[in-house]
């Protein structure tokens, strides 16, 4: 046995661990033409079974005379009776392993069962804190961001605001009491339709209860973020008063709540949820959630749903993910569908901050108010007799007696922020400053305390206790904040989720504002405020496709994916950040939407993104488009290639191939040929433009990530501007990735004791919790890895211990994705039984086990395309 393990591996204790809950793959062994595995997350004993027939009665008939076929419990958890998609998510009893699976085997086999997929968890959408730098001030700032997207000209020389087109929001509920988002709810209000499926207590673990109002009313206790609220004002809020104006202010929305106050939802409600959007008449859907995982294929049924959607000619917009800063590979599902319309994130050039002004200092001074901001003008005092120690405040005798009746100055230190506050308030402080102890801004949240509380940074505390030394300052809150330029505004944001899809296919597909996003929260939180994430670039992008169906009229609709399309070609290509050198596509898709071009000009180039693949693919090397003058008047066109920056996934030299977090920028140039460099082209006519590839001259092992737009000039600016169209391709083959990072996979106890291929572990099945757990850590994506049991003298395969390892997202460096953990309980799939349905006991003896990981755009049936490692003996008692 080997000593304790490093301490990346948490404590396991009982079957849980600190990071993940040790368990197999799918919760449950088993192997069925039928049974579509998905990908990670998935809820032990939750299944969506998806029927043949698309009768209504189906799902009746199906359950009642299935509880006399099985005898495990059966629950319905959802009913879906639908022309996009009829069945069932179901609950059965997981007390028993042996019942469970039989209980499942009888479902599957089923002649009205045409597959089973297991539920899956979608974690909240997750609101990103960003350290601000300050920029140059413009002549005519604004905090919303409609110049940057044409929005505004849509608005004001189009006259086209979206009105009579509806969008769907999928998310946490709205206020629609908000003045901004109509008052009220129904017929005849903003928001016009929606439904509750979960209820305020839903957390993704327990039952909902759902109701037929949307409205987001958790309050400021339950932690709540107002996430929904915040989607619906940017995509159709408005008020005149305080000059708010979302992207599509006359549209129509749709709220289907499928998060509660707190915790996560099961994908079965998103599938609900998504059938409402479409039966409720939506235009566009906006799905500001999701799971990083950078797979497209996966069977997961909400993304199949999607797909549909937008083939019935809906348009479905999805955030990206938030997983920028550790690099490739981290765009998420659903956002991987193949329709899905993939928002990346563009910072906005302007944020609103609220700011204090104090006497005897010539600058204004920005704060974070910790909950709703209630704090009033005042003095300030110093709260420490002996100011500036680690231990500012922490007991009461520390405290001034000069804080009584006016604002303590504290500073962050060795005790919670509570004890500081209420020893300063049990002084008669009526509010509180905590200025930070360490360079750079402080947001504290201070639950538990009586006076409201603020933070600022460590410089402006400094200079506020300067100030008070000298004599009385008076603080003036300015609650609803002042406009500072952003110095990054317009560049990708450093969170935005990197592509490409697994396979290389092109993801994100476009960008919109979200970085430092200023639009609607409930009114339990003070009504405004500022946030960023893909959650809200994605509905900056719903409310443009929305004034676009406005500008469609009563006319005959174009296709998703002609829209789509057009909104890819007048795209605007982001730079990076302080340079002149244009961001990656793997970055930002087809760049910042700009809305007004996209409805106005007439010029159509198909496909409107291209992925060259990597080297192996010959056949990618050589593509091309076709451009189609649909206006009234002949333009000339050049052609040309527009160099982006190309992405180093890999410092191979100083880490191998363990990913760069974020992935750096590369200087790599490829060459296009093309067919044709000049043309001219007719009203009504199309121009078919193929081009070769040539990648450019890097070591094919570093992988990297090449790419540029091609470049459509047009001659005649007048008659039709130009268009781009992105390009990406890896220089060197995905399949000679390694799968598995250096040191795994590795055999750990439940005490956290590592077993290299030369330990030996024993397994008594009568010890309680003594099996072993294979810790797993990917450095590329892998379609799926088999976890085949040997028989330790032979060497040959007696079956699978563990199912279920599909579309495995790669891992990170950080956070709660750094490994995955899987339990073997002793059993498993014999190799001897062809198509073996279920698991059986294995019999005592020695075995091995033997983890094969399927390499990127790997073969299946090709031996070196597969990675393979083999434990040490694994002894097994009964």
């Amino acid at each position: 046995m080997k000593k304790p393990s490093f301490s990346y591996f948490p404590i396991v204790v009982a079957g849980v661990c600190l990071a993940v809950f040790v368990m197999t793959a799918d919760a449950i062994n088993i192997i069925h033409p039928k049974y579509n595995k998905g990908s990670s997350d998935i809820i032990p004993g939750r299944y969506i079974v998806s029927f043949t027939s698309k009768s209504k009665s189906a799902g009746s008939i199906f359950t009642q005379s299935l509880q006399e076929g099985i005898e495990s419990d059966l629950k319905v958890n959802q009913r879906y009776s639908h022309e996009l998609f009829n069945g069932l998510s179901i609950k059965l009893d997981t007390t028993d392993d042996a019942i469970h699976t039989s209980s499942l085997q009888t479902i599957l086999d089923r002649s009205d069962v045409k597959s089973v997929t297991p539920v899956r968890l979608i974690n909240r959408p997750e609101i990103i804190v960003e350290k601000i730098k300050k920029g140059k001030k413009a002549s005519t700032p604004s905090v919303l961001p409609h110049a940057m997207t044409q929005v505004d000209r849509v608005h004001s020389e189009l006259k086209n605001k979206g009105k009579g087109v509806l969008v769907a929001v999928l998310d946490t509920g709205i206020d629609y009491l908000h003045p901004a988002l109509g008052g009220g709810f129904g017929k005849g209000f903003k928001v016009s339709n929606g439904y509750d499926l979960v209820g305020d207590a839903y957390t993704g673990s327990n039952t909902p209860v759902p109701d037929s109002d949307p409205l987001d009313k958790c309050g400021v206790a339950s932690g709540a973020s107002g996430h929904g609220t915040h989607v619906s004002g940017i995509i159709a809020g408005y008020e005149a008063s305080t000059n708010f104006t979302g992207v599509a202010p006359e549209a129509n929305l749709a709220m289907f709540r499928v998060f509660g106050c707190t915790g996560q939802v099961s994908n079965d409600v998103v599938i609900k949820a998504l059938l409402m959007a479409y039966d409720a008449g939506a235009d566009v859907v906006n799905l500001s959630l999701g799971a990083t995982n950078a797979w497209g294929t996966t069977s997961d049924t909400e993304s199949d749903i999607v797909n549909k959607l937008v083939e019935k000619g809906v348009s479905v917009v999805i955030s990206a993910g938030n997983s920028g800063a550790q690099g490739i590979y981290t765009v998420g599902q659903p956002g991987t569908s193949k329709n899905a319309f993939t928002v990346a994130s563009v910072e906005n050039q302007y944020y609103t901050a609220k700011e204090l002004t104090a006497s005897g200092i010539d600058h204004g001074i920005l704060y974070s108010p910790s909950g709703v901001d209630t704090i009033v003008d005042n003095d300030v005092a110093i709260s420490d007799k002996t100011p500036g120690t680690a231990a500012d405040s922490c007991t009461a005798a520390q405290i001034s007696p000069d804080v009584k009746g006016k604002i303590a100055l504290i500073q962050r230190g060795s005790c919670n922020f509570s004890d500081k506050v209420n020893n300063a308030a049990s002084a008669g402080a009526v509010g509180a400053i905590i200025y930070n102890n360490v360079d750079g801004s402080l947001s504290a949240s201070v639950p538990g305390v009586t006076i409201p509380v603020v933070s600022i940074t460590n410089a402006d505390g400094k200079e506020l206790v300067a100030a008070i030394l000298k004599g009385s300052v008076k603080i003036t809150f300015n609650h609803a904040g002042a406009i500072h330029p952003v110095t990054d505004g317009g560049s990708i944001s450093s969170f935005s989720s990197n592509g490409a899809e697994s396979e290389l296919n092109f993801k994100p597909n476009i960008a919109g504002i979200g970085g430092n996003v200023y639009s609607t929260l409930p009114r339990y939180l003070d009504s405004w405020g500022i946030m960023s994430g893909t959650s809200m670039a994605a509905p900056y992008v719903a409310g443009s496709v929305a004034l676009y169906v406005h500008s469609e009229g009563s006319k005959k609709r174009q296709s998703i994916s002609f829209v789509n399309e057009q909104f890819q070609n007048y795209a605007l290509p982001t730079k990076v950040y302080n340079t002149s050198t244009i961001d990656s596509p793997i970055r930002q898709g087809a760049g910042l939407v700009q809305v007004y071009d996209a409805i106005t000009q007439k010029t159509h180039v198909t496909p409107a993104q291209i992925t060259f693949k990597d080297s192996s693919d010959s056949k990618s090397k050589t593509q091309s488009i076709t451009i189609t003058n649909r206006g009234s008047k002949t333009i000339s066109y050049e052609v040309k290639n527009d160099i982006s920056t190309a992405i180093s996934p890999y410092d191979v030299e100083a880490s191998g191939y363990a990913p760069l977090e974020p992935a750096d920028n590369y200087s790599a140039a490829a060459k296009l040929r093309f067919s044709t460099k000049a043309f001219k082209l007719a009203p009504g006519k199309s121009k078919k433009i193929t081009f070769t590839v040539t990648p450019p001259k890097t070591n094919p092992r570093d992988h990297i990530f090449y790419g540029g737009f091609i470049h459509v000039v047009s001659k005649q600016k007048s008659n039709g501007k130009d268009i781009k169209v992105p390009y990406f391709g890896v220089v060197g083959s995905q399949k000679t990735l390694p799968v598995f990072d250096t040191g795994f996979p590795t055999i750990i106890d439940r005490q956290s004791n590592e077993y290299g291929p030369k330990d030996t572990f024993t397994f008594d099945r009568s010890v309680k919790n003594s099996s072993p757990i294979a810790v797993i850590r990917l450095l590329t994506p892998s379609k799926t890895i088999k976890a085949e049991l040997l028989d330790a003298k032979t060497k040959k395969v007696v079956g699978l211990f563990l199912t279920g390892l599909d579309y495995n997202g790669r891992n990170f460096l950080t956070g709660d994705t750094r490994y995955d953990q899987y339990s073997w309980d002793g059993t498993y799939i014999p190799a001897s039984i062809p198509n073996a349905p279920f698991p059986i006991p294995a019999p005592a003896g020695t075995y091995l086990w033997r983890l094969s990981a399927l390499k990127l755009l790997g073969n299946p049936k090709t031996k070196k395309d597969w990675e393979t490692y083999t434990s040490g003996p694994i002894v097994l008692k009964n």
